[in-house]
């Protein structure tokens, strides 16, 4: 059964990635010429990134700190990385005008990587000396314009599910430009399908109180990095704890 669940499920995103690339497009050629953040495409992609878990019967997917979140602001938008499927669940975040920041090898991606450049996402080379430039003046740009970042501060999806060092970048972004940190973590998006089927799954994406923009900016980014890496942690011990 599992199996047979598998192939509708792929078989109805690619044809949900088709319409909706098409969307998209037409969105993106509408709204660039007056509309230099995209909030149009913003908008669209939230539904887009949603019904990759809704189109599952066998995914169930919780918001929990909705109070946490002041739509009247923007933020810098952090949260653990435990696989692929972490990016569709932050749209189910109660705000939908941010840009991711990403790899370069997730633009490579058929479908993914093409509504990502349409929705003018970050993307950076990591291991490069222009990594740390192009977050900075981009990551400003966008900010400046009242537009959310969202970034996994580990750098990349961790094997075992835990949370591992959270890098700086960040939170100096955060800094640099005055606004407050929104952390957030998410559980159980690893190992959502496989060879051998779907896995029923109840998927939590928890925010957690935002730190305001005054806390940033008297932290050190270093300090500040270290104090959400712990919050996340413990969030994900509580959340696991919870799901038992």
């Amino acid at each position: 059964m599992r199996i047979v669940l598998l192939v509708i499920y792929v078989l109805l995103v690619v044809v949900w990635a088709a319409l909706s690339l098409v969307v998209m497009g037409v969105a993106t050629l509408l709204s660039l010429p007056f509309d230099s953040e995209r909030k149009m495409v913003l908008a669209i992609s939230r539904v887009v990134g949603r019904g990759v878990y809704c189109l599952s019967p066998v995914w169930r997917v919780k918001v929990e700190g909705v109070e946490n979140v002041d739509p009247s602001k923007h933020y810098v938008i952090t949260c653990n990385h435990q696989s692929f499927f972490d990016i569709p669940l932050m749209f189910f975040l109660p705000l939908w005008k941010f840009k991711f920041v990403s790899k370069i090898e997730v633009r490579k991606i058929p479908a993914v990587g093409w509504m990502l450049g349409m929705r003018g996402d970050i993307v950076i080379r990591r291991g490069t000396t222009s990594a740390a430039t192009t977050l900075k003046e981009e990551g400003a740009e966008h900010l400046q314009a009242g537009t959310s970042v969202a970034i996994f501060p580990e750098g990349t999806r961790t094997k075992d599910g835990q949370v591992h060092h959270f890098k700086e970048g960040a939170f100096r972004l955060a800094q640099e430009n005055g606004v407050g940190i929104l952390p957030c973590v998410m559980n159980d998006t690893k190992g959502l399908l496989s060879p051998k089927g779907l896995h029923s799954r109840r998927l939590i994406l928890r925010v957690l109180p935002p730190i305001s923009a005054e806390q940033v900016a008297k932290t050190t980014p270093k300090e500040m990095a270290k104090r959400v890496e712990e919050m996340t942690r413990e969030a994900l011990i509580e959340v696991r704890a919870e799901g038992r």
